[in-house]
């Protein structure tokens, strides 16, 4: 999945947890992203990246809202997962490893 953003908007970004195509519930499990990486990100970018928080908006339904730290995001294309950790605190990812990452992409108006 590709998510496009306009860079420097403050509007919350929501998100659908899909696992086959299907809802994922995410009852009982915390909540993260992670930003991938191949070392050519900025120093500017790595802040931006670090400041991204995700939170549930339905655990039930598995719908999430990015709103946290988005405004400073530069323009630019960032693969990203969610991690979903259990009580166990075991972490899984969406998608999972096996698949590619989703992208952000951040353009310019």
């Amino acid at each position: 999945m590709t998510h496009v953003m306009v860079a420097g908007t403050s509007e919350p970004q929501d998100f659908q947890l899909l696992n086959e195509g299907v809802a994922l519930v995410g009852t009982g499990f915390t909540l993260g992203i992670e930003f991938a990486s191949n070392g050519t990100y900025t120093a500017a970018q790595v802040t931006a990246l670090a400041g991204v928080i995700v939170t549930w908006l339905s655990q039930a339904t598995g719908t999430v809202r990015a709103s946290t730290g988005i405004s400073a995001l530069p323009i630019g294309l960032y693969p990203f997962r969610f991690t979903l950790t259990d009580s166990g605190s075991k972490k899984g990812y969406v998608p999972n490893l096996d698949a590619s990452p989703n992208l952000w992409r951040v353009v310019k108006v």
